[in-house]
């Protein structure tokens, strides 16, 4: 298909999302169509066992008039060039305590205070734009420095189609002094990391004739996904949709915001929209364990059970009381409540405030209705186990593709608890941070950034000129996440309270995972000459993924985190068995890096997790 109808150009995914890895030979692509993860070729760590960087790729499309795509635009229709800007500004932000957005948000100090004015300059690392044209080039983000000490955040490339690919650090956390030894789980006074978000911007010169430059895309660069084939219940994307909801039920706000338009809602999809929420639950039943006597294989609510499916899909009258006791079960995002035992069992975003409904985790208020049409039995009778998702994005119709990557990158991520998060936070909640759906609202160039004081308080973060309102720059996503990741990571568990429960509530199990089916035991499940107690023993033994760093003294787990982190497992795909006395696809802890047995572990309800 030609260029000629082309009028406008647009990037996708409008936000895409790479991963730090230690590599310094392997990467992969990121999810590019919705659904799990493709394993990639190799698995997710290389032949040395460091983990692969998570690349994110981004396409454009060319548009016509009517606003529908007439072709991906590659180097062979014209010249390509990416500027792409990222940067990391953690340090030179305020602590986390809270999500601002919340009734129990306090005002937060700043990170390093002593460093004021200008000096706070030193605490960004900032390597600048980079722009490369053609295709098989690159560019390095090598020219940054924290506090005097160098900080490369990665690089960007293209292919040889002339599409880019941005690859982030290497999972490096940094200070200045040897004796600075990390002591929270958020805010550690003088450290960075190599994480990094930003604008990515192109122009498009056509080679029939005409000269695009879209609205940018942003690229967020996050720590390594543990787990990455077991979904969030609740996505970034589904946050983003929730944050669409609003926008169409109001104005956006803002000159520049592109209109989304007033359109009602499609109706509720069993297939895409219902059952996904529930299989996700099921799925967790490889990342914790209270998950897996709850919602595993072969308990009552296995609801990826074909016996249970047949009854969730079924909208007939006779299974009305089924399904409203079910929808019954789930908390609501209105929190009129404090509900411990309802669904999801997971941490809020006020999970350390003292009897706030919000210390549990709610599906988005977009999740919650369409749940609700479902057990009114107003949805599509569309089930249907045989159908199979594209594996690449080509087998997707072109129409769809730019709609396909803007949900794929997305729905890899954690949409709560935003405490802070993992590879964004609350701020994905407010509606002035978009200029479109799934695509951020850039600060205009030479914008100076506001000083919001010694304490930031929630009137600031979300009121008129304040950081949220005025459009984002390079480092603004992910300068309101833990600083390094690392120590939010080794800190972020479950099962605190013994008392209550020693595997729930839990925080991201999908992106750093809780209790997993160790490589040992899963050589025994599928070994069909083992007696069948013992592989059922195996199949039940489900140990703490961080047994190797976790210690009764939190903070020798940080620094055992920060210099072992590559050695955990990754949570991987593996065949199952056929016999029907085990499941045909199990998730296995694949590439754990730790030779010794694991000494000295602690659960964590023996430590306090905010120290």
């Amino acid at each position: 298909m030609g260029t000629g109808d082309i009028t406008s150009c647009v990037i996708h995914p409008g936000i895409g999302v790479a991963r730090v890895g230690n590599s310094r030979t392997d990467y992969f692509i990121g999810p590019e169509v919705p659904g799990l993860s493709p394993i990639p070729p190799g698995g997710y760590k290389d032949a040395s066992g460091a983990v692969k960087r998570q690349a994110a790729r981004f396409r454009i499309y060319g548009l016509n008039r009517a606003g529908n795509v007439v072709k991906e635009i590659t180097a062979a229709d014209a010249e390509i060039t990416w500027t792409v800007h990222v940067a990391n500004s953690k340090a030179a932000w305020y602590h986390f305590d809270t999500a601002l957005d919340i009734p129990e948000a306090q005002p937060t100090p700043r990170r390093n205070p002593a460093y004021l004015g200008s000096r706070r300059a030193a605490l960004v690392v900032d390597p600048g734009r980079r722009t490369i044209t053609g295709a098989n080039q690159s560019a390095a983000f090598d020219s940054g420095t924290f506090l005097d000490v160098p900080v490369a955040l990665g690089e960007i490339r293209t292919d040889d189609q002339g599409r880019l690919l941005v690859l982030g650090g290497f999972g490096g956390a940094f200070t200045p002094w040897s004796s600075n030894l990390p002591s929270t789980s958020s805010d550690n006074e003088a450290w960075c990391d190599d994480v990094s978000d930003g604008p990515v911007s192109a122009k498009v010169t056509l080679k029939g004739g005409g000269t695009f430059e879209p609205y940018p895309a942003w690229v967020i660069v996050a720590p390594p996904d543990f787990a990455p084939q077991v979904p969030s219940v609740v996505t970034i994307y589904d946050v983003v949709m929730d944050t669409l909801q609003q926008w169409l039920l109001g104005r956006a706000g803002h000159a520049d915001a592109t209109p989304l338009g007033t359109a009602p809602p499609p109706p509720v999809s069993f297939m895409d929209d219902i059952y996904p929420i529930f299989a996700r639950l099921v799925r967790h039943q490889w990342v914790n364990y209270a998950f897996f006597v709850e919602y595993g294989w072969g308990s009552p609510t296995d609801m990826t059970a074909a016996s249970l499916l047949r009854r969730l899909a079924d909208k007939s009258e006779r299974q009305a009381e089924f399904r409203n006791l079910l929808f019954g079960r789930f908390r609501s995002p209105a929190y009129a409540m404090c509900e411990p035992h309802a669904i999801p069992p997971l941490y809020g975003d006020a999970m350390d405030v003292t009897n706030s409904p919000r210390q549990w985790l709610a599906i988005t208020g977009y999740q919650y209705g369409q749940l609700q049409q479902w057990a009114a039995g107003r949805f599509l009778d569309d089930w249907n186990p045989e159908q199979t998702l594209p594996a690449a994005i080509d087998e997707v119709p072109l129409a769809g593709q730019p709609a396909a990557l803007d949900r794929a990158a997305l729905e890899g991520c954690a949409g709560g608890p935003f405490h802070p998060g993992c590879e964004a936070t609350w701020i994905m909640r407010i509606k002035t941070i978009y200029h479109q759906f799934c695509r951020l609202r850039v600060r205009p160039q030479g914008l100076p950034t506001a000083d919001y004081g010694d304490l930031l308080t929630p009137a600031h973060a979300l009121g008129p000129n304040g950081p949220l309102d005025c459009g984002l720059g390079p480092g603004d996503i992910t300068k309101w996440m833990s600083v390094p990741w690392h120590t939010d990571t080794a800190s972020c568990r479950a099962g605190y309270d013994a008392a209550f429960d020693l595997y729930i509530p839990t925080f991201w199990p999908t992106v750093s995972p809780n209790h997993v089916l160790t490589e040992a035991d899963y050589n025994v499940v599928i070994d069909q000459t083992q007696p069948t107690d013992a592989r059922t023993a195996a199949f039940n033994n489900r140990p703490d993924w961080l047994r190797h760093i976790a210690r009764p003294n939190q903070r020798d787990s940080l620094q055992l985190m920060l210099a072992d982190w590559f050695r955990l497992a990754i949570i991987t795909e593996r065949p199952g068995t056929l016999s029907g006395d085990f499941p045909q696809v199990m998730l296995v802890e694949t590439g754990l890096g730790f030779t010794d047995p694991p000494v000295h572990y602690a659960h964590p309800s023996q430590w306090d997790p905010h120290f």
